[in-house]
């Protein structure tokens, strides 16, 4: 895989994930809460 195509891959990911976010009520609070628990669980 060449870098560009990495970089679109990651720029459509992080698009698609925003969107989600905005327009999806469950699913953005499913995403949300994995967020927390990683986060929480790998806080020091």
């Amino acid at each position: 895989m060449t870098l560009r195509n990495y970089l679109i891959l990651c720029a459509a990911g992080s698009v698609l994930t925003v969107l989600a976010l905005l327009l999806s009520p469950g699913l953005g609070e499913a995403i949300e809460g994995a967020l927390i628990a990683f986060l929480s669980a790998n806080a020091t």
